[in-house]
């Protein structure tokens, strides 16, 4: 791209709820939520549905090191889940197969962190 042109293929939207308003309106197969701790809380929390947007599943990069600085954590949606509908791991080759591209499988380790590729489904 350019310098001057617009990007219109990206919508940026400054909350959740004024971004899930433009769902109904595009032919998207897919939406994917990409946030800081407060948008993560908010969309996590929404319940699940088959005719508003709700968050089916997780992708999830879970740190397996414990001995890092990290001031910031994804809150348990394992415990937290408030409609009572369990959260379920999937395999490797669902994950692999929902994504559409090879993911490493198993304990990953870079720059002395130690951590794993995984998915959550909802449901």
């Amino acid at each position: 791209m350019s310098r001057g042109t617009i990007d219109t293929s990206v919508i940026l939207k400054d909350n959740l709820k004024s971004a899930l308003t433009l769902l109904p309106s595009t032919n998207l197969h897919r939406g994917f939520i990409i946030g800081g701790a407060h948008i993560y809380a908010e969309s996590l929390a929404l319940p699940l549905s088959s005719t508003e947007p709700s968050v089916d599943r997780v992708l999830l990069t879970r740190v397996l090191s414990t001995d890092i600085n990290c001031d910031v954590f994804l809150d348990d949606f394992l415990r937290n889940n408030k409609d009572g509908v369990d959260w379920k791991r999937a395999s490797h080759d669902a994950l692999k197969k929902w994504v559409g591209f090879e993911v490493p499988e198993g304990e990953q380790e870079e720059n002395g962190v130690k951590y794993e590729f995984q998915m959550w489904v909802r449901g």
